[in-house]
């Protein structure tokens, strides 16, 4: 029984010897190492930097290489739409100038006015009657220039206009009014006159006292006198003919010419 036990133990150790490679290292050893080598099938895996002396590209290369030529032309179709929109914006300036050229399109009919008087208004139908037999004098409302002020300009807050009023007083100017109310809110008068000529004399007197002023029409609403000339050629010529009429200077009125409403 005792040699029985010692011989399973021998047995044991034998084949605990053998599964760990120690004895059989005769004919066995040249399997083993063949095994021990099956792990360099994954050498295309190895770091670039551990090969970069061999000239052997591994196949992880070219596919790698192909991905990155894939990535460029994505690149550029990112970049066409922009492209595109700057071509299309070009094409809208172009587009726009037929727009602009409207803006200077030939009138076939041009009102010269407005007047308060019925006999300056028939001055100047007399002057281009002869050109267009067709004009008329009409009667409309409209804005009209009632005299001119002189103002110092408007403040920002009336408590700034009043500190304005306050140093006129002191450089001798009485004859002044504050608007406290309305479109000349924190404005000053200075004067209104029947005439643009006697507003200008009365500037230039402030100004050689040191103080600022503007002159501005003082704009009323009424009924006014137009002159309606059809006309078929250039506004320049309709020009030319109204330059001989003196009615653009009269007193209280601002006449022009412009196309008919």
């Amino acid at each position: 029984m005792k040699y029985a036990f010692f011989s399973l133990i021998l047995v044991n150790v034998v084949f605990f010897l053998w599964e760990s490679n120690i004895l059989g290292r005769g004919s066995v050893s040249s399997q083993s190492y063949k095994e021990l080598r099956l792990p360099r099938a994954l050498d295309p895996i190895t770091l670039l930097s551990e090969r970069s002396g061999s000239s052997e590209k591994p196949a992880g290369m070219v596919l790698a290489s192909v991905s990155g030529s894939q990535v460029k032309p994505e690149k550029i179709k990112e970049t066409t739409p922009i492209i595109e929109s700057a071509s299309v914006q070009e094409k809208g300036d172009v587009a726009e100038i037929p727009l602009s050229s409207k803006g200077g399109a030939q009138s076939s009919c041009f009102q010269w006015g407005p007047v308060t008087e019925e006999s300056q208004a028939r001055e100047v139908l007399n002057l281009v009657k002869a050109e267009s037999d067709q004009a008329a004098v009409v009667r409309k409302p409209s804005d009209l220039t009632d005299g001119w002020w002189v103002l110092f300009p408007k403040a920002h807050d009336m408590e700034a206009a009043r500190a304005n009023r306050n140093m006129l007083l002191e450089k001798g100017v009485t004859d002044l009014w504050l608007f406290d109310k309305g479109t000349l809110q924190g404005a000053i008068s200075l004067g209104l006159f029947k005439g643009l000529n006697r507003a200008e004399l009365a500037q230039q007197r402030f100004t050689e006292k040191g103080i600022i002023t503007e002159v501005v029409p003082r704009q009323v609403r009424g009924d006014a006198y137009w002159v309606r000339i059809p006309w078929s050629r250039p506004a320049s010529e309709l020009n030319e003919v109204l330059k001989s009429t003196d009615s653009k200077q009269a007193a209280g009125s601002s006449p022009s010419l412009v196309p008919c409403d």
